[in-house]
């Protein structure tokens, strides 16, 4: 699965400066080009009299031209190709077999033997300045990579540092404020004693009280991100997690109207080695916000997924609008909410807690509407590969 705004090619793309580069449809033009010189040479050096010698040794030199273009042109391979084709085109003319070149014998084999040396000699210099062309492709390409890989390594630690310091924020500021709050409900509950239950002054202590609660409840919260409890890990069913956390909304407002739709593999789900409780949360926040967002008559989808690397998949889908850009840079981000009455530590904690048991959780658009976030777990214990894909399932 590919983690959203993650370019899933950074990483595992196909190097294509590693393959030799494909070649040009009209490449063949310039083969005629060289084939066309080297006849045209030819047959000027064929009808040339035999006592204009300056010509002759003109165009004896002008077979250089094809043999080295084709070096360029073909590397190597290409420029011996053309010194056997020059020489085969000068050996009837220079020997006496076409016409007659005046120059000495030595004169002739010598010009026949240089022109394999320049199309030996271009031709190597050209293959090793492609070969170097396609290194430094590659080389870049790896670079890249690196780079993708290094920008991602920093936002992780600049994500790490923040928490940390959220963290420790959290923890103080719960500690000072939980002492002063209950001592604030343990009057309000003592005054509500003085009055009757149909009394004004009842109803307001109640209100205290009630308040007090709730806001214990969010402090809580700040301590279980802030201090996480120590993993449980035993042998769970996911599946049967999930149903149970849907059983739970379906009861309640959230959920009593959305209709929840499960998809399992064909294969059998494995049995995950984790902490039942804390993952028990992380569903509930996600399914909790998939109903939220699908809205009353709405539709949920849980699709299970096996994964290559030994982990397990669950996306939870909802019907709704989908995330919007701020939305999705600031999902997991502490006390981010688009929640009138929201903490924005739900779905934090559980980014938290699903890290703890070696996955990822990512949030994305689905292209045909909604929201998609996407929890992988290994079923191990330890994650293989660290890349999400997304696609996975029917994404």
């Amino acid at each position: 699965m590919t983690a959203p705004g993650q370019e899933a090619g950074a990483t595992g793309a196909t190097d294509a400066s590693s393959a030799p580069p494909p070649r040009p449809r009209k490449r063949w033009y310039y083969d005629l080009a060289i084939y066309l010189a080297i006849a045209t040479v030819s047959i000027l050096h064929y009808v040339a009299p035999v006592h204009a010698h300056h010509l002759h040794d003109i165009y004896r030199r002008l077979y250089y031209l094809p043999i080295i273009l084709a070096a360029f042109h073909r590397g190597l391979r290409g420029g011996l190709l053309a010194a056997a084709i020059v020489c085969a085109a000068y050996a009837p003319h220079a020997f006496g077999g076409i016409s007659h070149d005046p120059a000495t014998d030595t004169q002739k084999v010598l010009e026949m033997v240089l022109y394999f040396v320049i199309g030996a000699l271009t031709g190597t210099l050209v293959s090793r300045l492609t070969g170097a062309q396609r290194q430094l492709g590659k080389t870049a390409d790896e670079l890249r990579g690196s780079l993708v890989q290094l920008r991602a390594t920093e936002e992780q630690l600049i994500q790490a540092a923040k928490l940390a310091a959220v963290g420790r924020l959290s923890a103080g500021l719960a500690h000072e404020i939980r002492n002063p709050l209950a001592s604030i409900k343990g009057s309000a509950e003592f005054l509500s004693d003085d009055f009757p239950p149909e009394h004004p002054k009842r109803r307001l202590l109640q209100v205290l009280i009630d308040e007090s609660v709730r806001l214990n409840q969010v402090l809580t919260r700040f301590l279980t991100f802030a201090r996480p409890k120590p993993l449980k890990r035993e042998t769970m069913d996911v599946a049967q997690e999930v149903d149970g956390v849907i059983s739970l909304l379906s009861a309640q407002k959230e959920g009593r109207s959305v209709r929840f739709i499960r998809r399992l593999p064909p294969a059998p789900l494995p049995r995950v080695h984790g902490d039942a409780e804390q993952l028990r949360q992380v569903l509930l926040n996600v399914l909790l916000n998939a109903c939220q967002a699908a809205g009353p008559e709405g539709e949920v989808r849980v699709i299970y997924a096996l994964m290559d690397e030994g982990t397990l998949a669950i996306q939870v889908r909802d019907s709704g609008t989908g995330f919007t850009p701020e939305a999705l840079a600031n999902l997991f981000t502490p006390f981010y909410t688009t929640k009138e009455q929201g903490s924005g530590l739900g779905l934090a904690i559980s980014h938290k807690i699903v890290e703890s048991h070696g996955g990822r959780i990512c949030a994305l658009n689905d292209p045909a509407g909604g929201g998609v976030v996407v929890i992988e777990i290994p079923i191990g214990g330890k994650i293989a590969n660290a890349e999400i894909r997304a696609e996975a399932a029917d994404v």
